[in-house]
């Protein structure tokens, strides 16, 4: 069976704790990979990674949207891997 990975750029509310909320993103189910990032004018951001199965369809646009701490989120990548 095939998986599927969402990738992702995830940006804090102004005054969160960018760590802290990389910490949270790694809890939700499916997460693979989360680091903080540099983006623009000194602003960061946690670039996360998540994997399920093709006959699952998680919505981790959604999930990711529901962590304390998110202000937008915006999905680079949706694709295959084996």
């Amino acid at each position: 069976m095939a998986k599927v990975m969402t990738v992702m750029k995830v940006y804090p509310e102004e005054g969160a704790d960018v760590n802290k909320l990389m910490e949270a993103v790694w809890k939700v189910k499916g997460c693979v990979s989360a680091r903080v990032e540099e983006f623009h004018f000194g602003i960061k951001i946690v670039r996360a990674a998540f994997t399920c199965d093709d006959s699952e369809g998680t919505d981790y646009e959604e999930l990711v949207k529901k962590v304390p701490g998110v202000s937008e989120v915006q999905v680079d990548e949706v694709g295959l891997v084996s």
